[in-house]
């Protein structure tokens, strides 16, 4: 049977295109049976070898993902000082991800690899249209968050987005998400063809290409404008003030000034690159997906191009691994919880901690004995000698000057923390 010129895709426009058009055009042909079989010696995906491969990383992603979002999500809900208006940002883009592990990283590769849709009517509309919603939740969270701090940032004493707006804006995204992704419940349809269940989109005409197009424009390309463009814009504005006043700086200061600023200035690369690298091959793979079917140019029919599909489509589902390391696990506050909630880190501090308090137990009781047992000799060595005095007096001398200077210096990163707290979250 033909598909009209509209696609079986699953769920292409949305960067999630799960079986390329050739796939399902196989199932649908009048002897699937003996088509599935040469199909699987024709395509490389079909391989067990392949197939095992890809099953071992998706349930990689799918674990790490889940498990290091749900972290991110306990450590922001179980202590309110973490609930600032940032944290509810990445507390959205770790709800995301957990979206994103939960509806297409299993979905996607089981429907292609079993070539049939198991799951039922409801699932077909239902996982079709949140797999979109989520990709459109996790990007433009993405978004905000780079806007987020780039106003705090530049702008620092410009009022602070209050956390009532906050939660107002992510309510927001939410809703344009769910409209923005309607279409894609509407217009997919549950068939069967000789026994074998298909999900698949039935867009009319050149509708798909249009949709598909606009789609990856708001998910991808806008959102990558706005966080290369703020972050180009952070760094910098955070370069312009680490020249400022350099006579007022000891070179101590200095060195930990540029030592902090090349460490945000790897981070927003590392965020940029992540998002930009992660999500651009499956883009592209979606766009010439959709071209192909609508010309009839048969790129789908290409050996390796469902191999190349399922690459660049586990890379993208790898960002939500790549997420709560890049905005929470490299914030202090945040490994400060981490290390609170994990059973791990804990013992490990209070071994460290048992450990220091006996030493400083065995120190004392040292101490007490030779006392004891050496009064005169100990009181002798314990006199400050002529040199030792001098050398003290000097040094008391010093911390006192240090002491005048102190507040000069602290004031700076002082305003810099009150002025765009940003920079902490870097």
């Amino acid at each position: 049977m033909a598909n009209n010129g509209s696609g079986t895709g699953f769920v292409s426009g949305a960067s999630l295109s799960a079986a390329p058009d050739i796939l399902l055009d196989d199932l649908t042909t009048p002897n699937a049976g003996n088509t599935s079989q040469e199909s699987g010696e024709e395509y490389l995906i079909f391989q067990p070898g392949i197939q095992a491969g890809f099953y071992v990383i998706y349930s990689a992603i799918l674990l790490l993902g889940i498990t290091g979002n749900c972290l991110v999500m306990y450590a922001v809900f179980r202590n309110k000082a973490m609930q600032t208006v940032t944290n509810y940002f990445i507390l959205n883009l770790a709800l995301s991800d957990i979206l994103l592990c939960v509806l297409c990283v299993p979905f996607t590769p089981l429907y292609t690899f079993l070539q049939r849709w198991i799951f039922g009517a409801f699932l077909c509309h239902l996982v079709t249209c949140t797999q979109a919603i989520s990709i459109y939740i996790s990007s433009l969270t993405l978004t905000a968050i780079a806007i987020d701090r780039f106003v705090v940032i530049i702008h620092p004493f410009r009022q602070r987005m209050s956390r009532t707006m906050c939660v107002g804006l992510i309510i927001c995204t939410w809703l344009f998400s769910i409209v923005a992704s309607l279409p894609y419940a509407v217009f997919v349809e549950y068939t069967v063809y000789d026994d074998i269940h298909v999900c698949q989109e039935n867009f009319p005409g050149q509708v798909r290409l249009t949709f598909g197009s606009i789609t990856t424009v708001l998910q991808f390309v806008i959102p990558l404008l706005i966080i290369t463009s703020t972050y180009t814009l952070i760094s910098l504005k955070l370069s312009s003030r680490a020249r400022c006043k350099p006579g007022s700086k000891t070179l101590r200061k200095e060195q930990a000034d540029r030592e902090r600023k090349r460490r945000t200035n790897r981070m927003l690369i590392a965020m940029v690159a992540v998002f930009g690298l992660s999500w651009l091959p499956l883009n592209l793979m979606n766009i010439l997906d959709d071209v192909s079917t609508n010309l009839g140019l048969g790129w789908a029919r290409w050996p390796y191009f469902h191999l190349l599909f399922f690459v660049t489509h586990a890379i993208a589902m790898s960002s939500t691994c790549y997420n709560p390391f890049l905005y929470a696990w490299l914030n202090e506050n945040f490994r400060k919880e981490f290390k609170d909630i994990l059973p791990c880190f804990r013992r490990r501090r209070q071994s460290r901690s048992r450990a220091m308090s006996c030493a400083f137990s065995d120190t004392r009781h040292l101490s007490t004995t030779r006392t004891a047992l050496e009064p005169e000799t100990q009181i002798r060595q314990d006199l400050p000698s002529r040199s030792t005095f001098q050398n003290n007096t000097e040094l008391v001398d010093l911390r006192t000057t240090c002491g005048n200077t102190g507040p000069a210096e602290t004031a700076p990163v002082q305003n810099n923390v009150q002025a765009g707290e940003a920079v902490a979250v870097l």
